[in-house]
């Protein structure tokens, strides 16, 4: 009696594990169709770091993995856009804000 159930439960896991693989992408899968599209231009690295940004990232051993339920989001533009700090600008950033806490302490006396 129970046999017939486990192979129907280990059937129906198989199934949803083949639908959940079936609906997955590389970055380089998702930049290649979106980059298909006329005027696109659109990398895998791009692709990538956008969905870590986005915490839709699916880590799989080295491997990211997104699913295509979240390339949408991908799509959409951000709020803010991300823009990396450069040793020079971190440098003067870091002097504007020292000279700034050493004023309000000159003037605090």
């Amino acid at each position: 009696m129970g046999g017939g159930q486990e192979g129907g439960t280990q059937s129906g896991e198989k199934e949803m594990t083949d639908q959940l693989l079936d609906n997955l992408r590389t970055p380089a899968q998702i930049a290649e169709r979106i980059t298909a599209s006329p005027g696109i231009h659109l990398t895998d690295r791009t692709v990538w770091e956008k969905a870590r940004r986005l915490g839709i990232a699916k880590k799989v051993g080295r491997s990211m993995l997104i699913s295509i339920d979240d390339v949408p989001k991908l799509l959409q533009q951000e709020k803010e856009r991300h823009v990396p700090i450069s040793k020079a600008n971190a440098l003067e950033i870091l002097r504007r804000h020292r000279k700034k806490q050493e004023n309000a302490k000159q003037e605090s006396k």
